[in-house]
């Protein structure tokens, strides 16, 4: 791997890891909390595909979860599970579709697959970890769980449709980025 990728892919996870530390608030339930860290992820994912950007969020899962101690292991696990099924998703369908459609298309493809994921891993996996009866996981489906997935996944796939182009026409005219690496 390149200087410039490694240093652009740092540089992105730094900016993810300050998100995900100073903008958080809570949505639908006290214990969902909302951060945009996910939107470098995306970008990382879009700029060098959903190896590195899968790379980049396990490191960062376990940071959050050292800093903020929130969850421990089994939330770095959930973050984890979470950003690198959106990101790996809408990474790999942008680098097939090449164009801001495909980009648009990755993202829907990446946020129906990470809820569809989350609300299975929290109604099998809630129980193990946090010992809360199923019943009750599934009666937080749907006033909390879905709909905190979906905002969270429709925020940062609107934000990051804002900057990455802007993002990328930058990183292209600083020479960071090769040409290649254009949406449309």
């Amino acid at each position: 791997m390149e200087v410039k990728k490694i240093t652009n892919i740092a540089v992105l996870s730094a900016f993810s890891l300050v998100l995900m530390l100073l903008v958080r608030f809570p949505l639908f339930l006290p214990f969902l909390i909302y951060e945009p860290g996910d939107v470098p992820i995306l970008i990382i994912a879009f700029l060098y595909g959903p190896g590195p950007a899968l790379a980049s969020t396990f490191i960062l899962a376990i940071l959050m979860a050292v800093f903020t101690g929130l969850g421990g292991p089994f939330g770095a696990f959930m973050h984890f599970l979470s950003t690198g099924t959106f990101a790996a998703i809408a990474g790999y369908f942008y680098q097939k579709h090449h164009s801001r459609s495909g980009a648009i298309k990755g993202l829907i493809l990446g946020s129906t697959a990470m809820v569809i994921v989350m609300a299975f891993a929290n109604l099998f996996l809630n129980p193990i970890f946090y010992g809360i009866p199923r019943e009750q996981v599934r009666q937080m489906m749907l006033p909390g769980i879905i709909p905190f997935n979906l905002t969270k996944a429709f925020l940062n796939s609107a934000i990051t449709v804002l900057v990455y182009k802007k993002l990328a026409n930058f990183l292209r005219k600083k020479g960071l980025i090769k040409a290649v690496e254009k949406i449309n």
